[in-house]
């Protein structure tokens, strides 16, 4: 339980910190031909290494999450 509860918490805070990442980086008037683009922004600000590794931990933390649902020592 208490691995399910780890991943869930990892998972979470690396979904978040992504999306915040995310929505940070459309609040400038940044366009790639005309249309707007927040990846292109996220390179902008060097933010890219910050974005791998918040999909990291998400992903790490989902592996955990699981690896506890299916894990066969329950205590």
């Amino acid at each position: 339980m208490k691995k399910v509860i780890l991943g869930s918490m990892m998972f979470l805070t690396g979904v978040l910190s992504l999306s915040i990442v995310l929505a940070g980086s459309m609040a400038n008037e940044w366009t790639v031909n005309g249309q707007f683009s927040s990846f292109w922004n996220i390179t902008q600000y060097g933010l890219m290494p910050a974005v791998y590794c918040f999909i990291v931990i998400a992903i790490i933390g989902l592996v955990i999450a699981i690896w506890g649902i299916f894990d066969k020592k329950d205590k």
